[in-house]
């Protein structure tokens, strides 16, 4: 059984890095689904109160551990290590158990503070925030290219063999294991004109007209959550955009399909789709 731990910049716990220091994994604390805006208002003169939607707050993380050293000048280089890691700015930190590993893009929330055991041995503790309160898993990706059907023979008569049509259905399926609506970018490889995205249970579409233009060496890359269409990753396509129907990785089963405005065979679609835990 793996005991978890965390991986932040380069310090993995419950493990010894390269100058000998062993980090030991304490408590994690903030893996629980974060706390909501939930604000009721007691109605006046009467039992009960009004409360409107709730929405999940940021996650704040409470992470300490002890770190031992083979000299005194270790120790303080480990100390120095984990101030550098801990960051006020965004920072990568990764929390793995025998179930797999799950991320979020975290800060230094306060201060890191170090209690030293002797010379060579200190306890740690840091405070994080993370302004998305979603824990993610690893992204997927699926692609497919506009639906069409090619090839296949019949006969008036009977042969012992058969010429089968080659079917593309236009969908790509993607499944989300976790328990929260991840994001998604969807990549569309020219040559294509006016592209439309479908994400099949819910509906929505994201459609583009048909004066958008991609010709064989170009891409456009869709940030369903941020919502940007970037022509070569360097120009907004926003303003070709028809319908706003940007859709995300829900918990389960996913399909997106793919039409145009005008068939090429070469028009392709890929979506990059990440899980999300509460």
């Amino acid at each position: 059984m793996t005991t978890p731990y965390i991986i932040l910049g380069p310090i993995t716990t419950n493990a010894t890095d390269a100058s000998g220091v062993q980090w030991i994994q304490g408590e994690i604390k903030g893996l629980g689904a974060p706390q909501g805006t939930l604000a009721p208002q007691q109605k006046p003169r009467q039992p009960g109160a009004w409360a409107g939607l709730s929405y999940a707050k940021g996650r704040s993380f409470v992470v300490n551990g002890t770190a031992i050293a083979p000299d005194a000048a270790s120790a303080q280089l480990a100390l120095d290590v984990l101030n550098a890691a801990a960051s006020l700015d965004e920072t990568l930190l990764t929390y793995v158990t025998a179930a797999g590993a799950r991320w979020t893009m975290t800060r230094r929330d306060g201060e890191v503070i170090p209690v030293w055991l002797n010379s060579t041995a200190f306890t740690w503790s840091v405070q994080f925030f993370s302004p998305d309160p979603r824990m993610f898993g690893a992204p997927i990706s699926g692609s497919t290219f506009l639906p069409a059907t090619s090839g296949g023979m019949s006969y008036p008569f009977s042969i012992p063999f058969g010429y089968p049509a080659v079917s593309v259905s236009g969908q790509l399926s993607l499944f989300n294991s976790g328990n929260e609506t991840g994001p998604v970018i969807a990549r569309i490889d020219g040559p294509a004109v006016g592209p439309v995205i479908t994400h099949n249970g819910s509906g929505l579409a994201l459609t583009f007209a048909s004066s958008l233009v991609l010709n064989a060496s170009e891409w456009l890359t869709v940030d369903m959550e941020r919502h940007t269409a970037m022509a070569n990753d360097q120009a907004s396509r926003s303003g070709y955009i028809t319908q706003r129907g940007w859709s995300g990785f829900d918990p389960g089963n996913n399909t997106w399909s793919l039409t145009a405005a005008s068939f090429n065979a070469a028009t392709k679609l890929t979506i990059t789709a990440t899980p999300a835990y509460k």
